[in-house]
C-alpha cells in the first residue's frame, strides 16, 4: 500500500498529526553507495516527516516496526532533533519549521559569517547553535555510517551541519537557500542530495538575487509528470513548473485546498512522491 497524497491545508500546517508512516515495505537502506539512492532518500523523507510526531510513544511505536530506534532528543528553543539507529547505521533527523517561532528564524535572513566557508543564514545559524554542541558530542560516540537528513527548516540545519561534521550523505526534502555562493562551493565534496518536488515554494527563498542566497548540493528534482531529473537546467525548471499554471486555470475543486507551490512543500507528498519513484 502506497503513501496517499495531502494537498489539504491540514497537512501542511499540523504534519504532526499523522500516525501513519511506511505505508509500504520499503527495502533495506543501502550503506554502500558513492551517489544519490532512491531507497535511502524515500526513508530520510518518511522520518523527516516522522519528525514532526511531537508524542515519542508514537515514533518509538513506529520506528520500532521498521527496526529502528530513537536514541537520542535534542530540543532547545524550538530547535529539535534526533538520532534513530540500527545496528549498522545512524541518522540525525532535524524537525522542520513547525511554530511561530521557527517561522520568524526562517525570516531573520541576514547573512552572517560562516567558520567553515562563505556566509549563511542568521536564523539557521543560530537555531543550530542551540543544540549542535550536544549533537556533536554525541556523534562522536558512534560508530557507524551517519546520515543528516530535514524537510523545510529542518533541511536548512542539516545542511549546515554537514558543513560542520560530514556524514556519509545528507539528504533533504523542501530546503530553503541556506548561505551564499561560496558557502556552497565550501560542501561541493561533500554528499548532499537536495530533493525539490515540482513547485515547492519554500525551495525559491530567500531570493537568489538577494545577498547572493545559493542552493547547496546535487539537485535531484521532481518534475510534473513524476520523473525525477538530476540537476536540469533552471530554464526546463521553469517551463515544467509554469506548464502546469496553464493546466490548472479553471480547476474549481483546488479553489479551497493550498496552491501547489505549498501542497508541493508538504512532507507527506515528498514521501507520496518518492515512493512512487522506487
Amino acid at each position: 500500500m502506497a503513501t496517499n497524497f495531502n494537498n489539504s491545508w491540514q497537512a501542511l500546517f499540523t504534519p504532526d498529526e499523522n500516525t501513519q508512516y511506511f505505508s509500504g515495505e520499503y527495502p533495506k537502506i543501502q550503506l554502500k553507495f558513492k551517489n544519490y539512492n532512491k531507497i535511502n532518500a524515500v526513508w530520510m523523507a518518511e522520518l523527516s516527516r516522522l519528525i514532526y510526531q511531537k508524542k515519542f510513544s508514537i515514533r518509538r511505536k513506529i520506528l520500532n516496526s521498521v527496526q529502528l530506534e530513537e536514541t537520542k532528543f535534542f530540543d532547545n528553543s524550538n530547535t529539535q532533533c534526533s538520532v534513530i539507529e540500527s545496528d549498522d547505521f545512524a541518522i540525525l533527523v532535524f524537525r522542520g519549521s513547525h511554530e511561530i517561532q521557527d517561522w520568524l528564524s526562517n525570516l531573520n535572513t541576514v547573512l552572517t559569517r560562516w567558520p567553515h566557508g562563505g556566509m549563511v543564514h542568521q536564523g539557521f545559524k543560530e537555531a543550530l547553535e542551540k543544540v549542535w554542541d550536544e549533537v556533536a558530542s554525541y556523534l562522536e560516540i558512534l560508530k557507524v555510517p551517519i546520515f543528516y537528513t530535514g524537510h523545510s527548516m529542518g533541511a536548512a540545519l542539516a545542511t549546515l551541519a554537514a558543513s560542520k561534521k560530514p556524514p556519509a550523505a545528507t539528504y533533504t526534502f523542501g530546503s530553503p537557500r541556506v548561505g551564499n555562493s561560496h558557502f556552497a562551493q565550501s560542501l561541493i565534496a561533500v554528499n548532499v542530495y537536495r530533493v525539490v518536488n515540482h513547485r515547492d515554494a519554500i525551495t525559491f527563498i530567500p531570493p537568489d538575487g538577494l545577498f547572493d542566497f545559493s542552493h547547496v548540493g546535487e539537485l535531484h528534482y521532481i518534475t510534473g509528470d513524476n520523473l525525477m531529473l538530476v540537476n536540469p537546467s533552471q530554464d526546463f525548471i521553469t517551463k515544467d513548473r509554469d506548464s502546469l499554471d496553464i493546466k490548472n486555470i479553471g480547476d474549481y475543486r483546488r479553489w479551497f485546498d493550498p496552491p501547489e507551490h505549498f501542497a508541493d512543500h508538504t512532507p507527506v507528498n515528498y514521501v507520496a512522491r518518492l515512493e512512487r519513484l522506487l
